[in-house]
């Protein structure tokens, strides 16, 4: 090798350096002001996990549903924002309360967490510490999905999924609706989906020559042909329990079966 190749070569490898190095540097820089923001992680900040049935076809409790709420200055309980920046940390502390209210039953409890709660190195302790708390109930860990986001390190994730499912805990995905880019944007995880949840008010139209790309009909072949369980939520009158029954949804859920209630206030009661 001549002299001049070996310097043409030296030269874009110190290139090629200065690149990887300046790209750690940034995505260092990213998760430490992320980290900095942590909105949520504040502990003067007042969280509580809510807990809303499932219901089977007979109206039999057949599960529960953790939802994360934030305490407003007028008393009230809504859902926070940031969700991410919420350390599984916190969420072990605040469903650790939250498990002593719950009964001790062969049903289902699932707890909506965040993709990059998922993708978190922490991820497996959690799946592992609720699975032994929450005994007999069994553990569903619930992502609601949002098709204009495009999700990095898919498979971060769906090696952190398949892990908690050996440890048998399922995966739910929420929040499908009458969108085709819904379909589209879980096709690459479908084959750790064991549930689906389709709101009813994605479907209900405000104008009758609103254009819906889906419709129920085609989720229930979606998970029939995919072999994952359907649930249907945000059911709140006889119409919504009807086409669940006529489309054989067995799962339901909605404030017509019970509104997300504050565990603390049975606990005292």
């Amino acid at each position: 090798m001549s002299l001049a190749t070996l310097e043409f070569w030296l030269f874009w490898i110190a290139i090629a350096l200065l690149i990887i190095a300046v790209l750690i540097i940034v995505f260092y820089y990213y998760h430490s002001r992320k980290r900095s923001n942590n909105y949520l992680g504040k502990q003067e900040l007042e969280l509580r996990y809510f807990i809303q049935p499932t219901v089977g076809r007979n109206k039999e409790i057949t599960g529960y549903e953790c939802l994360l709420r934030q305490k407003q200055p007028d008393g009230s309980w809504r859902l926070p924002q940031q969700l991410d920046t919420l350390p599984l940390q916190r969420v072990i502390k605040l469903l650790d309360t939250t498990f002593e209210s719950l009964p001790q039953e062969d049903i289902q409890l699932s707890i909506n967490l965040e993709y990059d709660q998922i993708i978190s190195p922490e991820f497996d302790y959690f799946v592992r510490w609720a699975i032994s708390e929450i005994a007999p109930m069994r553990l569903a860990v619930e992502m609601k999905l949002d098709p204009n986001r495009r999700y990095l390190y898919h498979q971060t994730f769906l090696s952190h999924i398949r892990a908690g499912q050996s440890y048998g805990m399922r995966f739910e995905v929420d929040g499908v609706g009458a969108n085709s880019a819904d379909m589209q944007s879980i096709g690459w995880m479908v084959g750790v989906i064991d549930s689906l949840k389709c709101s009813m008010r994605a479907f209900r139209k405000t104008d009758p020559g609103q254009w819906l790309d889906l419709n129920l009909g085609s989720w229930c072949k979606f998970s029939q042909e995919q072999h994952i369980q359907l649930v249907l939520t945000g059911i709140e009158s006889d119409a919504d329990e009807a086409l669940a029954e006529q489309l054989n949804i067995g799962l339901r859920q909605g404030y017509r079966f019970g509104r997300p209630a504050d565990p603390y206030v049975h606990k005292e009661a």
